[in-house]
């Protein structure tokens, strides 16, 4: 646990130098943040409530399906304690809170928890694959890498698709993608049982994709000069959403910044703009998740030690 904390406070700390001499060097771009009307800050952050919120309604749906009834307050609730915990600890530890909270206030097995969440995470993967199929085929603007992107997509939703479809599917081997792998596949082959709740869960899915587009969409725009292609800016905010996988930093610092400012350059966007555009949108999720995330966090633990002894 030590080495994982030294690699950690490595990780971080390279993140932020590598950005701070590269806006050192491009100072022009930070420029760019004076023409953030008052507006376009409240539409970031009511566009990133509402992405937490859905993923709010997505987990009263898995939690339903267990027989679990969540109130306003916890589905609400845990994601902004969720994601405020992602910040303050490395390697994703508000989702261990959130499956904290479940286990000791519904009874909610870890195992059970790891299993569905992997399984919510191929919904989102798949669901994302479409939508990029999608924004690829639309005959819109000239669009950057055009072919290797259909293809791109289109591997990840027929990989997805056909692990699907294989009953019990179980992958050799047992290091920890491996395992993970498995346990996705134990909580998909148990949701896709139920079909109403999967239909539930992937429209829930792409309102939060549409929203996270949405927010990439007003940072680009506000902060360019002319109009960008709203195409290539979805695009972005879909590669952007992949560094989930990558969980090292807290809140994955440097890491979606990283991602999104190379598909930005890979996109004809600008690595620069596509560098401040994601600067932009984490200070405004910071806004929510640690207002209302300390609020929920005394009202759900006020709750869980009425209910339950630790």
């Amino acid at each position: 646990m030590e080495k994982r904390r030294i690699w950690l406070i490595i990780a971080t700390g390279v993140f932020v130098v590598v950005m701070a001499l590269y806006l050192a060097s491009q100072r022009h771009l930070i420029g760019y943040l004076e023409q953030v009307s008052p507006a376009t800050a409240i539409s970031l952050v009511a566009a990133i409530f509402l992405f937490h919120a859905f993923n709010g309604l997505l987990l009263r749906a898995i939690a339903s399906k267990f027989n679990i009834t969540l109130t306003v307050k916890e589905w609400l609730g845990l994601p902004f304690v969720t994601a405020m915990g992602n910040y303050i600890t490395p390697f994703s530890g508000g989702m261990f809170a959130r499956a904290s909270y479940l286990k000791y206030r519904h009874s909610f097995p870890y195992a059970k928890f790891v299993s569905v969440l992997g399984a919510s995470y191929l919904i989102y993967f798949w669901v994302a694959g479409i939508m990029g199929i999608v924004a690829v085929a639309l005959p819109l603007e000239r669009l950057e890498l055009s072919w290797e992107l259909m293809l791109l997509f289109v591997g990840v939703v027929l990989f997805l698709s056909s692990c699907a479809l294989i009953p019990a599917v179980k992958i050799p081997g047992s290091n920890r993608v491996v395992l993970a792998l498995n346990s996705s596949f134990d909580g998909w082959t148990f949701i896709r049982k139920d079909l109403p709740l999967l239909i539930r869960l992937a429209l829930y899915t792409l309102a939060t994709i549409l929203l996270n587009g949405i927010a990439f969409w007003l940072a680009f725009t506000t902060l360019s000069d002319g109009l960008l292609p709203f195409r290539s800016i979805f695009l972005i905010s879909i590669f952007s959403s992949f560094s989930i996988l990558i969980k090292v930093t807290p809140g994955n610092f440097g890491i979606t910044e990283a991602i999104t400012t190379l598909s930005s350059e890979f996109l004809g966007i600008g690595a620069g703009i596509g560098l401040m555009a994601s600067l932009l949108i984490r200070a405004a999720s910071l806004i929510p998740i640690f207002i209302l995330g300390p609020i929920f966090c005394f009202i759900l633990t006020r709750e869980l030690t009425g209910n339950k002894k630790w």
